[in-house]
Formats: structure tokens, C-alpha cells, sequence
């Protein structure tokens, strides 16, 4: 009953907020991690760059499986 209502207020459920919300937090972190990795670079310090580039990569994927899994929730949410 609550996902409900909060549906209604909101126009997404609770999960829907929460995957949306996950996605632009990857994604304003992902924006900051290009410009460490620039910071590295510039400074020489490979295994710096090598590790931002890993955390900017790990949180690419994780935004597309957040993608892939709020198509899902919608899809089912529109069969409903």
C-alpha cells in the first residue's frame, strides 16, 4: 500500500526512486573520476590514473546493469 501512494505522489515507486537516485550518484561520480584521472595523468602517477580508471569502468557497468534492471521493473510494471 505505501509503494502505492508513493507512486502516485511521485509518479515512481520507491524502487524505481532508488535505482534512478543509485544512477545519478555513479553517474556525478563518474564525471569527477574523469577529471582524477586527468589529474593523474598530468602528474605522472600511473597506478593513481590505472586505479581511478578501474573505479570509472567498475561504475560504468554498474550503471548498466541498474539500467537494464529498472527497464525490467518498469516492464513489469507496466504489465500490471
Amino acid at each position: 500500500m505505501a509503494t502505492q501512494t508513493q507512486q502516485k505522489q511521485t509518479g515512481a515507486s520507491n524502487l524505481e526512486y532508488d535505482i534512478v537516485a543509485e544512477m545519478h550518484e555513479l553517474l556525478q561520480g563518474n564525471s569527477a573520476l574523469e577529471q582524477y584521472i586527468q589529474d593523474a595523468r598530468q602528474a605522472g602517477d600511473q597506478e593513481a590514473e590505472r586505479c581511478f580508471q578501474q573505479i570509472h569502468d567498475q561504475n560504468k557497468q554498474y550503471v548498466t546493469t541498474l539500467r537494464t534492471l529498472l527497464a525490467k521493473h518498469i516492464q513489469a510494471t507496466k504489465a500490471s
